[in-house]
């Protein structure tokens, strides 16, 4: 595995997780910017990776910035876990001054 497709499969999944607390759960877990600049990354390498979920997301998806056409029940287990996960963590750290 090139690591173009090794970093591009964890950015996918990130963005999964990440659409899937912000159109589900309604929690950001990314910034705006991030999200997008994932968005051109993932766009930019499509046909350099392989994902077991990249099916779940199209070139239009990415140049639009949102997955917000995916409903509940369209999210893999494993991006609903993954997700969850990250939002518990979040919501363990104190807040700092």
């Amino acid at each position: 595995m090139s690591d173009v497709s090794s970093a591009c499969g964890k950015i996918l999944q990130r963005w999964l997780m990440a659409s899937y607390a912000y159109y589900i759960e309604d929690v950001s877990l990314l910034a705006d910017t991030q999200y997008d600049a994932d968005a051109k990354l993932l766009l930019k390498y499509w046909d350099d990776f392989e994902h077991v979920h990249k099916h779940l997301v199209t070139r239009g998806d990415l140049e639009a910035g949102t997955l917000f056409r995916l409903s509940m029940k369209d999210y893999p287990l494993l991006v609903v876990g993954g997700a969850k996960y990250w939002i518990t963590q979040l919501s363990c750290k104190p807040d700092l001054p």
